[in-house]
């Protein structure tokens, strides 16, 4: 009986400090909109038979989107967020939509009671609207800073993402994909 008793007793004090532990995190909800803009960034186009490389410019389009998530003992931002954006070489009018979902984490550090500063690494999927094969894995980091102000922040966020994609199916001598990218970001957000 002895035996039984052991592990049963063990299993309840282990399940009642879990509880006990997840209680004592302080949650901060949170709903937003992004607005902002693409810095640099390109799209190369190479020759699989000379292997010659062609660097193309993107022109620098706006970004918008919406994010959420949660706040961790003030410290620990996690963040699902969607952005659109145009995807056009500068100099043509022809263009393509670009929708990315990435996971944030951003570690936050309170200079005052209202100013934070933010830094983090984000992962994330995006889908190239034309139906190309550039759909693909991103990942990046990404630094800013917010006010705070009653139940509202409003931020900004500078963020370097690298693409992983890359379409060989337009034609079998030439291989496209997106280059790394800068972005400048601002935010607006309520949290509950």
């Amino acid at each position: 009986m002895k035996k039984v008793i052991t592990p049963l007793a063990a299993l309840i004090v282990s399940s009642f400090a879990m509880t006990s532990a997840h209680a004592a995190v302080k949650q901060d909800y949170f709903v937003g909109g992004d607005l902002g803009l693409r810095l640099s960034g390109g799209m190369m186009l190479k020759n699989t038979i000379t292997d010659h490389e062609s660097d193309n410019d993107l022109d620098n389009s706006a970004i918008y989107g919406i994010h959420g998530g949660v706040t961790l003992n003030d410290h620990h931002r996690i963040t699902l967020g969607y952005t659109h954006e145009e995807l056009s070489l500068k100099d043509d009018s022809e263009s393509t939509g670009l929708d990315t979902v990435k996971a944030k984490y951003d570690y936050v550090f309170n200079l005052t009671n209202n100013i934070n500063l933010t830094a983090g690494a984000n992962l994330g999927y995006e889908m190239v609207e034309d139906n190309s094969n550039l759909d693909g894995m991103v990942y990046g980091i990404q630094t800013g800073v917010e006010y705070n102000l009653n139940h509202w922040s409003f931020g900004g966020e500078l963020g370097y993402t690298l693409h992983n994609a890359e379409d060989d199916s337009t034609m079998v001598i030439f291989k496209a994909s997106l280059q790394d990218e800068a972005t400048l970001m601002t935010n607006v957000t309520y949290h509950f």
